[in-house]
């Protein structure tokens, strides 16, 4: 299972369940047959960026390199069962 702690927000994915902790919302548990990838927005003036991943949370630009791999990993595993290629 890959796990990811950022300061405010904990996300686990076991290769088809993504599940989302946190603190200023409901945990939010999908599998990739049935979401859409993940989206990234622009930072802010702050570099603070939206993260859309069944829910939206905002992240420091300090925390981007830690999850983005993650996310990688998630599209692409939505893609693999949604028909659009193999996993990565």
């Amino acid at each position: 299972m890959d796990e990811v702690i950022l300061r405010t927000v904990v996300i686990q994915f076991d290769g088809r369940v993504v599940e989302v902790f946190g603190t200023s919302f409901d945990t939010v548990r999908d599998h990739v047959a049935l979401m859409r990838e993940p989206k990234i927005g622009k930072p802010d003036y702050r570099g603070r960026s939206e993260v859309v991943l069944g829910c939206r949370f905002g992240v420091d630009a300090d925390e981007l390199p830690e999850l983005l791999p993650l996310l990688d990993k998630i599209t692409a595993a939505v893609r693999a069962v949604q028909g659009e290629g193999p996993p990565r």
